[in-house]
């Protein structure tokens, strides 16, 4: 049986530490303190299983699952990009591709891992469109379920600004768009109370 060095895993677990030291501007509903990539990834993860299994999608659970836990491995070196950061989406692509060369060089002997981030951005087939989705549809399911604060309002974020970034996206997957829709008529109704006023 041939194994990795246990060196290996030692340095790919070092990666996986960076991914849960990244703070994304998102939070569980009604808490304060920001939320982790790898939190998140778990977030996405699981609801992706949830809606193709329980919808009983003509999808493959594997793949979708590879996506999900794979989808932002790289932001243990580029780090998270909010979507309404103008100065870092400009940055975004090219911290983004220097992250996933540095994962290239370091975990040669993962070429798996390799091969489903380059699918999941190439964005290809139905089970990498419904991950990516599905994760531009969370943060706002998240906000939407708020009681007390109001995450988009306290980032200054309007419901234009969300709907911008989010539609097109989001709209890559049939599976996803549904749900999309119904909540925008529920966050719709709060609209108010939930972001920030147009400019």
């Amino acid at each position: 049986m041939h194994m990795i060095p246990l060196e290996n895993l030692e340095n790919f677990m070092r990666l996986l530490h960076k991914v849960q030291n990244v703070k994304r501007v998102a939070r569980v509903p009604d808490e304060t303190e920001y939320r982790n990539t790898a939190e998140h990834t778990f977030e996405v993860a699981l609801l992706c299983w949830y809606i193709a299994s329980a919808n009983e999608l003509d999808l493959d659970s594997g793949k979708i699952l590879k996506y999900a836990l794979a989808h932002d491995v790289i932001e243990g070196y580029a780090g998270d990009t909010c979507a309404y950061d103008a100065d870092g989406q400009e940055t975004k692509l090219k911290r983004e591709q220097d992250a996933l060369q540095q994962i290239e060089n370091e975990f040669s002997d993962f070429p798996e891992l390799i091969a489903t981030i380059h699918a999941y951005e190439k964005r290809e087939d139905a089970e990498s469109r419904f991950v990516y989705a599905l994760d531009k549809f969370i943060d706002p399911l998240n906000c939407s379920m708020e009681t007390i604060g109001a995450l988009c309002k306290e980032q200054g974020i309007s419901y234009s600004a969300v709907r911008k970034y989010k539609d097109e996206k989001i709209a890559k997957s049939p599976h996803v768009l549904p749900y999309w829709e119904e909540l925008l008529k529920k966050v719709e109704k709060r609209k108010d109370t939930l972001f920030a006023p147009e400019l």
